[in-house]
């Protein structure tokens, strides 16, 4: 009996042994990873310097500097005092203020938010209202607006109450129906804050969190203040085989993305959330308030990530994952809390190159560190019929509805195949990855336990696609008349017809001129249809490369800071093309009636005046028909 209490005893002993955690790594394998992961990534995407804090167990572990802040001054990162611009990692001020007032009976999070508004009010396009929950969710419904959410300099820095009026986005779903990232649901937020305390936000934020947490060397204020200034560090992009320094990047809607903050600071923050609010003998928030905040608050589906109150749920691994990434054009930055191991990761790039780099560093520190154990899961077989109702392009639901940046709508889709085997298809970042089902409407990677889930409506058609590390938006199915391959398709066959002709009838007449002079004057179709049809295809072709450049690639960040008088300029083109469409129209019936030039010079003709109708059609539904600002 002895020995077999023993034996259980030792293979309980081995179970708990092979089951548990590795232990934390002492500091030096600890700096060695680190040094390693960080300077690789570095190096691959040309980044100029990086600061880096990791707290355990409430102590400060890892707080280090790379590379350089200044490399015209050689001014290298320093993590207790170089300050990087944190980008939408300052929302997670906006909601730890938020809290707080609600802690204090300010603020009611499931009130309607109109109650706390004065300079405006959100338009009542659906029945239920907008609550804080609602944006603290990114689920009140909200198109996507980023004109002007970057400025050059401090002219447009305004009151948040004058932006949020002015640039008030659509309302185009019903509250707490799907979650979309919204930068003014935020600054609504902030608003809020501000309105409540009668406090700036700059100014609460300072005395009720910053003085607090001891973040001294953390500001929301534009430009920083001049006891900072010496310590910021430069925002560089990496062109023609050099470092380019480039300018302070104002935000006007500042409490969602406008901290500056050092590494020492954010373990500060990072601290005091993982404490439940504590840091020492100050607290920002009780434990229950905390512990509230760390709570998941909307889920798209029960096998994807949620959506916490302000924080996002970055869950990898099987690991509980909680906090926020933060984007300037510039400066690229994240902080991961790990609640149950009492662990918080905070790194930020001051380089363009670090767009997507602190992703990697996040995956493959948690790889190291928490690495899956088992990615074996119940699986379920379906048939090609049944797996076809999956296929399709799904776009992400964040994008301007209301205006002309709605065609930007067109141009981000990701798509899902059949694969041979019986399972979905998807391409991300460039790589293939496969789907196996494991239930009638959830899908594992065959690699990894990262899952996508779809959601059908009453008919049983496939609407939503969402994915399982990407809470904050939902990928909606996208119709046959929106889709790429249709407009596409049409902008090529109408736009090849309008260039052969803008290139072969001034050759055409060219050559008839010096060859054919007896036959000069005796044009096919009259030189004013002509002329008619040939500057409208001029006009339309313009247009399509001037608004192709407006937004795409590194031109399409200028409508960040606004529209320019140019690009405002360039819509009046559309409206000639209407003017010289219907001048072709009233020309083809002409033309047709009196049997004008041979048979196929009219069926040519009729086929410009029908692209050009078929353009302003595409030119209409994506809002670039007019001044859609």
């Amino acid at each position: 009996m002895r020995r077999l209490l023993l034996t259980l005893l030792g293979s309980l002993l081995l179970f708990s042994a092979a089951t548990a955690q590795a232990p934390w790594p002492d500091s030096t394998a600890l700096d060695s990873y680190m040094d390693g992961l960080v300077n690789s990534y570095m190096q691959e995407n040309d980044i100029a310097g990086a600061t880096v804090g990791i707290v355990k167990d409430g102590e400060p572990v890892f707080l280090k500097g790379y590379g350089h802040a200044d490399l015209e001054m050689d001014k290298k990162v320093n993590p207790d005092n170089t300050l990087f611009r944190i980008g939408s990692i300052s929302k997670m001020f906006v909601w730890t203020a938020v809290m707080q007032l609600a802690e204090q009976g300010k603020l009611d999070l499931d009130e309607d938010i109109n109650k706390y508004i004065e300079d405006f009010q959100i338009p009542d396009t659906f029945e239920e209202p907008i609550t804080l929950n609602h944006l603290m969710t990114h689920t009140a419904g909200f198109e996507e607006y980023f004109i002007g959410l970057f400025a050059r300099d401090t002219t447009r820095l305004r009151p948040l109450g004058e932006i949020l009026s002015d640039e008030m986005p659509a309302r185009v779903r019903p509250p707490a129906e799907y979650s979309s990232y919204s930068n003014h649901g935020t600054g609504m937020a902030a608003y809020i804050v501000e309105q409540v305390s009668g406090q700036s936000f700059e100014e609460y934020v300072e005395e009720h969190i910053l003085s607090p947490l001891n973040m001294n060397r953390t500001t929301f204020r534009q430009p920083v203040p001049d006891h900072l200034e010496e310590y910021l560090s430069n925002g560089y992009s990496f062109e023609g085989g050099e470092f380019r320094k480039k300018n302070f990047e104002y935000v006007p809607l500042g409490p969602v993305g406008a901290a500056s903050a050092t590494a020492a600071d954010m373990i500060n923050f990072m601290q005091a959330h993982l404490q439940y609010g504590q840091l020492d003998d100050s607290a920002i928030l009780d434990s229950t308030t905390a512990r509230e905040m760390q709570r998941p608050a909307f889920r798209h589906h029960p096998k994807v990530n949620p959506m916490w109150h302000g924080f996002i749920d970055m869950s990898q691994n099987g690991v509980e994952i909680i906090g926020h990434g933060g984007d300037t054009f510039w400066f690229h930055s994240s902080m991961a809390l790990f609640p149950e191991h009492d662990l918080g990761l905070f790194i930020s790039f001051n380089s363009a190159g670090g767009s997507g780099t602190y992703g990697d560093v996040l995956r493959d520190f948690v790889d190291h560190y928490f690495p899956e154990r088992n990615l074996s899961s119940d699986t379920l077989q379906m048939s090609q019929e049944e797996l076809n109702r999956f296929a399709g392009n799904y776009r992400a639901n964040r994008y301007p509805h209301k205006r002309f940046t709605y065609v930007m709508a067109l141009l981000g889709s990701s798509t899902v195949d059949v694969a041979s085997d019986d399972t979905l298809k998807t391409m991300d970042d460039g790589k293939t990855k496969f789907w196996i089902p494991v239930d009638s409407l959830t899908f594992r990677n065959t690699e990894s336990s990262n899952v996508i889930a779809f959601e059908e409506n009453e008919n049983g058609k496939i609407t939503h696609m969402f994915r399982d590390n990407l809470p904050i938006m939902a990928f909606e199915k996208v119709p046959f008349i929106s889709s790429q391959k249709l407009h596409f398709t049409l902008f090529g066959l109408a736009g090849g017809a309008l260039l052969l002709t803008l290139i072969y009838w001034p050759l055409a007449f060219g050559i008839r001129r010096r060859y054919q002079p007896e036959s000069y004057a005796k044009q096919p179709i009259s030189f004013d249809k002509k002329t008619t049809a040939w500057c409208n295809a001029l006009v339309i072709l313009i247009f399509f490369v001037w608004i192709g450049v407006a937004i795409s690639g590194s031109s399409g960040r200028a409508i960040a800071y606004g529209i320019s008088t140019s690009l405002k300029v360039a819509f009046a083109l559309p409206l000639i093309s209407m003017v010289l469409t219907v001048a072709m129209g009233y020309y083809t019936f002409k033309i047709w009636r009196q049997s004008e030039s041979g048979i196929w010079s009219r069926i040519w003709y009729s086929l410009l005046f029908l692209f050009s109708v078929m353009m302003l059609w595409q030119l209409n539904y994506w809002n670039l028909l007019g001044f859609q600002f």
